[in-house]
């Protein structure tokens, strides 16, 4: 008697715990849908074999003083040995000049390997596949560049013990946002 009592309540708070998910699970209006298929949108796909947190800064003017935090968007990463999308939607009506793409704050992060960057707005797309990228970011000290045809690096300490592994975006890459957004 005690089992049957003891698993009745299981399920019943397996079900009663899976329609709350259900309520709390919020649809999309097809407003807030076509506003984030006319968001500028970053794609990085790249091989992450640690979780991590990635994030894409991005600058309106080219007189901005640095990168701001309210002008970022974050993504959590997950580990995976595969390539994976890394995808930053920038808020409704923001267009960036410049952008800058932090590659992690988990100092336990391994090598990590680019497949390809991808910008979009509305119907317009610019790609650079691979070692590509380089023509467009410039690294910062706390990142190592291990195989340049291949695309992997390695995120680092720099000499003064700051992490903070980022790429900054070359005028290469302003020139191309600009082909996109006119």
């Amino acid at each position: 008697m005690k089992k049957q009592l003891f698993f009745a309540c299981i399920i019943l708070s397996i079900v009663f715990s899976s329609c709350k998910k259900e309520e709390n699970k919020k649809e999309e209006s097809p407003a807030e849908t076509e506003a984030i298929k006319n968001s500028f949108k970053v794609t990085l796909t790249a091989t992450v074999t640690v979780d991590d947190n990635f994030q894409l800064y991005y600058s309106q003017n080219d007189y901005e003083a640095p990168y701001q935090e309210d002008n970022s968007v974050w993504v959590a990463v997950k580990a995976s040995d595969k390539p994976q999308d890394i995808v930053f939607i920038l808020p409704e009506d923001v267009l960036p000049n410049y952008i800058r793409i932090d590659f992690g704050t988990n100092e336990k992060q391994k090598e990590i390997i680019i497949q390809n960057f991808k910008m979009n707005y509305f119907s317009k797309s610019f790609e650079a596949k691979g070692s590509l990228f380089f023509n467009y970011f410039i690294p910062n000290d706390c990142i190592t560049i291990l195989e340049k045809n291949k695309a992997v690096v390695q995120n680092i300490k720099s000499t003064d013990g700051r992490y903070d592994p980022l790429f900054y975006s070359e005028k290469a890459l302003y020139d191309q946002i600009q082909l996109l957004i006119k």
